[in-house]
């Protein structure tokens, strides 16, 4: 996971991210100032208005932004017409879609808070909202620049779900997020995510849910899809590798041990299934859970 840093006009460091897209920490774009073409989102952005102010468009809806003002912009939102005055300044946190699913609680909850943003893509934050936002934004710009601190990647992950339940108490302010009656689609999707949540070792069938909830299996990924963008198959896999990750950073269980714990038919499956996940086996992904480098051979 090795971070890119851009100079950008000589201006020092303004764009950190990990080689594999999954965060990324703005201060300062240039051509950021006039968005005169669409741009079409592929994960979640989260702007902070410092000074001055922005005017842009969101799906058609026109959108003026001034200091302590925030732009959510949701996946596959499109942005145009970005207009900014001179004395514009700004923080900014992209999140790709699969961190951001991976990082967000799955619960009933999360239909509340998409629906705001859908609805209110931008909204003023307290001082103390801001200030928290700072704090957190400073800590993920110093440990995305430090190489070479092994363990860097757990420390991100643990402070982007500290921000993220940091920002669940903050919204839990504003209208339209407290305890609401459920639609039916949305009982199912809190069921099953239930399901998820109690089962270990967790089936990986998307029929056992869906006769669990006596529905097919086919509505059942359309209920999640509806949820949360992913189909019912994705929620699993997520739900099932964080068991994964567990165990290897944990435990000193072998491979085998845990492909068995987790009701694998054998470590060959399992370690395919970790490779396709995580793109390493499950001893790679152990040593790097563990901060340990793993040299790949050429």
């Amino acid at each position: 996971m090795d971070i890119r840093q851009r100079e950008i006009n000589g201006a020092g460091t303004a764009y950190l991210e990990y080689s594999d897209g999954r965060i990324a920490v703005i201060d300062a774009l240039p051509g950021m100032a006039n968005v005169d073409r669409e741009r079409r989102v592929n994960g979640v952005v989260f702007i902070l208005c410092m000074s001055g102010s922005m005017s842009f468009h969101v799906d058609d809806r026109r959108y003026t932004a001034h200091a302590n003002d925030v732009v959510v912009v949701l996946p596959e939102a499109v942005i145009d017409n970005g207009e900014t005055s001179g004395d514009f300044t700004f923080r900014c946190m992209y999140i790709s879609l699969d961190y951001a699913f991976n990082m967000l609680p799955l619960s009933s909850r999360g239909w509340n808070f998409k629906m705001f943003f859908e609805q209110h893509p931008r909204f003023t934050m307290t001082e103390e909202g801001v200030e928290t936002f700072n704090k957190y934004y400073e800590l993920l710009k110093k440990k995305l620049a430090d190489k070479s601190n092994p363990y860097r990647g757990n420390i991100i992950d643990g402070l982007m779900q500290a921000l993220v339940f940091e920002f669940r108490r903050v919204f839990d302010g504003y209208a339209g997020l407290g305890p609401r009656p459920l639609s039916s689609a949305e009982n199912i999707f809190d069921a099953f995510t239930g399901l998820l949540e109690s089962s270990y070792p967790k089936p990986r069938a998307v029929t056992y849910y869906a006769d669990k909830l006596s529905i097919t299996a086919k509505y059942l990924s359309v209920v999640c899809k509806k949820a949360c963008g992913k189909s019912a198959s994705k929620i699993i896999d997520a739900y099932v590798s964080k068991d994964i990750e567990h165990l290897l950073r944990n435990s000193r269980k072998s491979i085998k041990e845990i492909s068995n714990e987790l009701d694998f038919p054998n470590t060959s499956f399992f370690g395919r299934y970790v490779k396709k996940y995580f793109g390493c086996t499950p001893v790679e992904l152990r040593r790097k859970l563990n901060g340990v480098d793993v040299i790949r051979n050429a």
